[in-house]
């Protein structure tokens, strides 16, 4: 396992967090600590970039539905970006797709023609 490291950089009325490493029980805390700061500081659009995340379990995917609930209060937006590998696996199998607006790398989709396309929500 991989220790998670989130990089948080703000543009204009934007934030990013970059995750990196592995998202699961031990280290889903610290995403909500990340969007709770986020909120704290007033920043209510956020793009959750996941190119860097090695792995995502069940307890990771909470954490991004934490985050998702706690800006839909807060009037804000939340996209992830990056999203590939394990973690587009997981969301297609739980059919979590459609609770996140989802930015998918071109080069992801062209080298899976076999999946069933993934539907997203506009930010």
């Amino acid at each position: 396992m991989t220790a998670l490291s989130i990089q948080m950089a703000h543009e204009q009325d934007r934030t990013t967090l970059a995750l990196i490493g592995d998202l699961d029980m031990t280290s889903a805390v610290h995403l909500d600590d990340a969007v709770e700061a986020a909120l704290y500081d007033g920043h209510r659009h956020l793009t959750v970039d996941t190119s860097e995340l090695a792995f995502c379990d069940s307890s990771g995917l909470w954490a991004l539905l934490r985050a998702q609930r706690a800006l839909a209060q807060a009037q804000g937006t939340m996209a992830l970006t990056g999203v590939h590998g394990v973690l587009l696996r997981v969301l297609d199998v739980t059919r979590l797709t459609d609770a996140f607006t989802i930015h998918i790398p071109a080069a992801t989709a062209c080298r899976a023609p076999h999946r069933v396309p993934i539907r997203t929500r506009s930010a």
